[in-house]
């Protein structure tokens, strides 16, 4: 029982659903995780300082090994994959990345250790005084572990994406934001922020040991191999050079933000922090989920030379995240001040504090449809083994975030951060479709399709924002929302009404998306899922 769940193969819709449940659960920890973060804190000093340390070994992280793992690594070894039955040189490239990976990994963040507090000081948070700069570096020494876990964790989550293994990679962040929440609980109330810096580093730890199993179950063995003359470790190397570079302008940009930031109102950089954690729980939920599961499917066909089905899993991918993301966007508009103050509006974080992050929120959510489709984008890029297009795509939109928040910033504070996130992040999306749409010719017979879902999709969105509207009002004459269970009933009725318009019409409109809702659902109530 045990080896069939760590070796189990999924198909695509099992391993979305997989990966959104897991991806849902791991959010809503991160939600609880932040409350707990917003409570302890408030929107102070020790919560800027732990916000801004996280840039420094994200950085890392994403440059060395995401870049890796995203653009290069699975293409790659899919190849090998199809015409090696026993995966006996699968084994070898990745024991060989894995051990080259940990080298580079140990090499970088022992000179960043040493050179902490220049790096902090002068890159990250020029704005802070010398306590707040001194307390940023000793929390970025600490989660410097991270990186070095994570490193193997997502090499390792590669190979089980390959075998289409979901199970164990999907719960991996789940029991990493665990791992924060015990610092949080346990480790914060004695060591202050310092504590919760060593239980993301725990967090990193979990995120590893949990994938271990599923992956030796799998066949591997490890092996101190460091083949850098390999064909596929020099093709990985070569693809993963665009994606470092590109994923370094992403980092460039979040540390530019959080620099901007240091020298803002105390508090600004935990505000923006929470609130962009708020739209990324429907990007992650939606977006990215769907994205990942996708990946290997695109991956296979790219090698194989099936354009007119790659085309086809990218506009039916691509259709699915719009018919989630455009309804959230609206649902959170409406509840914007409802979703911030019922979850992070609890001790030290007040009124002040809930208006300011409802402010930089509204400002987020005017680009989530574009930040949940851009993974698609980039991995259907990736899948090609075409990592230049989203290097320069990405450049451009950095550069245009940084221009746009240097001048809104001066106007709108922390809320011109979001602002230029936000257009920064719908031209990225257009840019990166455009472009795809010049390399795949037969994604323009498929485009007639996707407007028609499109426009019904915002349709049945419009229709359930006016319910949503409507009952907010009704509800507010027999409720009292001054107090959290007043404002929670407010929210939930709004919701499920407005969910249940939207539903309803997307299935009269004949839009066949509302089957991945419909189809539990029934299952549950005890039908046969299928429908009528």
């Amino acid at each position: 029982m045990l080896e069939k769940l760590l070796t189990r193969k999924s198909s695509l819709g099992e391993a979305a659903f997989l990966i959104a449940a897991a991806s849902l659960l791991s959010r809503v920890l991160g939600l609880f995780r932040d409350r707990l973060l917003s409570g302890t804190f408030g929107a102070t000093d020790p919560l800027d300082a732990y916000v801004a340390a996280f840039r420094v070994p994200d950085f890392i992280f994403n440059l060395l090994v995401i870049g890796a793992i995203s653009s290069a690594f699975i293409p790659v070894i899919t190849d090998y994959l199809n015409g090696d039955e026993e995966n006996g040189e699968v084994w070898h490239i990745t024991a060989s990345i894995i051990n080259i990976s940990l080298l580079g990994l140990v090499v970088v963040l022992g000179l960043t250790f040493i050179f902490a507090p220049q790096i902090v000081k002068y890159l990250i948070v020029p704005g802070f005084n010398p306590q707040q700069m001194e307390l940023t570096t000793m929390l970025t020494r600490i989660m410097l572990l991270g990186p070095l876990f994570f490193g193997v964790s997502s090499i390792i989550g590669g190979v089980l994406n390959i075998f289409k293994n979901f199970l164990v990679y999907s719960l991996a962040p789940v029991v990493y934001n665990l791992g924060i929440i015990a610092g949080i609980v346990f480790l914060a109330p004695r060591f202050g922020i310092g504590g919760v810096a060593i239980g993301v580093v725990v967090g990193a730890l979990m995120h590893m040991l949990i994938q271990i199993p599923s992956f030796f179950r799998l066949g591997f063995r490890y092996r101190p191999v460091f083949d850098i003359k390999h064909r596929a470790v020099l093709k990985i190397s070569q693809l993963m050079i665009p994606r470092v570079l590109a994923m370094a302008t992403q980092q460039i940009n979040l540390i530019v933000n959080v620099a901007i930031g240091s020298s803002l109102a105390v508090g600004s950089l935990t505000v923006f922090y929470l609130a962009n954690n708020l739209q990324h729980l429907p990007i992650s939920l939606f977006g990215v989920s769907l994205a990942t599961a996708v990946f290997p499917i695109l991956a296979k066909r790219a090698s194989s030379d099936l354009m007119i089905r790659f085309s086809k899993n990218v506009m039916t991918t691509l259709t699915k995240i719009l018919f989630f993301i455009v309804p959230t966007t609206f649902i959170m508009l409406l509840l914007r001040a409802h979703i911030v103050r019922l979850i992070y509006g609890v001790g030290n974080f007040g009124w002040e504090e809930t208006r300011f992050t409802v402010s930089v929120l509204s400002f987020f959510m005017l680009g989530m449809f574009a930040q949940a489709l851009i993974p698609l984008l980039a991995k259907s890029f990736y899948a090609l083994k075409n990592t230049i297009t989203p290097l320069w795509v990405g450049a451009l939109s950095v550069a245009l975030n940084v221009a746009l928040a240097l001048v809104l910033v001066g106007y709108l504070k922390i809320v011109g951060l979001a602002l230029a996130f936000s257009i920064a992040g719908i031209v990225n999306a257009v840019l990166l479709y455009l472009f795809l749409r010049k390399n795949l010719k037969n994604i323009v017979s498929l485009e007639r399709l996707l407007t028609i879902k499109v426009v019904k999709i915002f349709f049945a969105s419009i229709a359930m924002g006016g319910v949503m509207y409507a009952m907010l009002y009704i509800v507010d004459a027999g409720v009292d929302t001054h107090t959290y269970i007043g404002l929670f009933i407010q929210a939930a009725i709004s919701l499920l009404a407005g969910a249940t318009v939207f539903v309803s019409i997307a299935e009269w409109l004949g839009l066949k998306e509302t089957q991945m809702i419909l189809r539990p659902i029934r299952r549950i109530l005890g039908g046969n899922g299928e429908g009528e």
